[in-house]
């Protein structure tokens, strides 16, 4: 008898190694990156679809995010993704331009009224044109492209009050052409320096002016070495997430339509909270010394004008009229 009952154990051991292995395999582990830190709203945002695609698919796809630039700066996560060495990047639209030069005008200055207008040109057909352009020439596939951005004012050492104030100034800027073109228009130098160098520039001297959300600001204590912050929106873009197309491809149906729709929902709830983020950060922000400055856009925008019109003709992007085509949006 005793004999028996240990068979039947030995033959019990194997079958239930057998059905975790199975267990295992049947589960897709989807590694996010982004250049954000922990309490960003981005990094929220992510933390949000990676939750929702774990219910939608009942545990079948896992995402794993890797926050703070883990995996490198944005353009070098972006390249991994686009060979297939990672399989996601959450973060701004900018970096796609040196894919597809129509997505330079994302990073150009005052090219989008407001946040509202921004909105209403993500569902246009030049802009879903754009994306697939994007996913046809990079395999860059979204998953998440409804995450509207806080405008994007500036945080410096010294006031910025209008455009002049940039004169002779050192701005801190990811490596855009359309914020080349934005900061040179005001009489501005630029630095390009991935994001979590921006403390230490400011604080050397390398550079005096720094660009994103106010939430990016908190996030790196810009504010302790930059204390004055300019709120005018010179950016206003989109929160997005990207899948390599090879990770997509490898994905059920199902669990394709799981991640579209985690997206969505994430992309509404960034939106939302990226807003509310921004007005209790800013008022954290005045607490800890920050100087808090207020002025018309116009003189900034006005700088612009002439900049714009000539960058169709540099090549900064390649449809033509596609300036013209956002502007018309209403």
């Amino acid at each position: 008898m005793s004999r028996n009952i240990a068979r039947k154990t030995l033959l019990l051991v194997p079958l239930w190694l057998i059905s975790m292995t199975v267990a295992s395999a049947q589960t897709v582990t989807l590694r996010l990156g982004n250049i954000t830190d922990p309490k960003h709203s981005e990094t929220k945002a992510q933390e949000y679809f990676a939750d929702l695609v774990g219910k939608k698919t009942n545990g079948a796809v896992s995402v794993k995010i890797f926050s703070s630039s883990q995996l490198g700066d944005a353009p070098s996560q972006l390249e991994a993704v686009r060979l297939g060495a990672q399989d996601m990047y959450g973060g701004g639209t900018g970096n796609f331009g040196k894919y597809v030069k129509d997505w330079n005008i994302t990073s150009v200055g005052f090219v989008f009224r407001d946040q509202s207008h921004f909105m209403k040109v993500l569902d246009s057909d030049a802009y879903k044109q754009m994306e697939k352009d994007l996913l046809e020439k990079s395999g860059f596939r979204f998953v998440l492209r409804n995450g509207a951005r806080p405008g994007k004012p500036v945080i410096a050492t010294k006031p910025i009050m209008g455009p002049d104030d940039f004169k002779g100034l050192k701005v801190r800027i990811p490596p855009w052409e359309g914020y080349v073109k934005t900061f040179e228009a005001m009489g501005a130098k630029t630095v390009s320096l991935p994001w979590g160098e921006t403390y230490l520039a400011l604080k050397q001297g390398v550079a005096d002016v720094a660009s994103a959300t106010v939430s990016g600001f908190y996030g790196q204590s810009l504010h302790e070495v930059a204390p004055y912050l300019t709120l005018v929106d010179f950016f206003n873009d989109s929160f997005t997430i990207v899948i390599s197309e090879r990770k997509w491809a490898q994905l059920k149906p199902e669990q394709q339509k799981a991640l579209l729709d985690a997206g969505e929902e994430a992309g509404r709830y960034y939106t939302k909270i990226a807003v509310e983020d921004q007005e209790k950060i800013i008022e954290q922000m005045i607490a800890k010394g920050a100087v808090v400055i207020r002025t018309s856009p116009e003189p900034f925008i006005k700088k612009m004008g002439p900049v714009i019109e000539t960058m169709e003709s540099q090549g900064v992007w390649t449809t033509k009229g596609l300036f013209q085509t956002i502007q018309a949006i209403r």
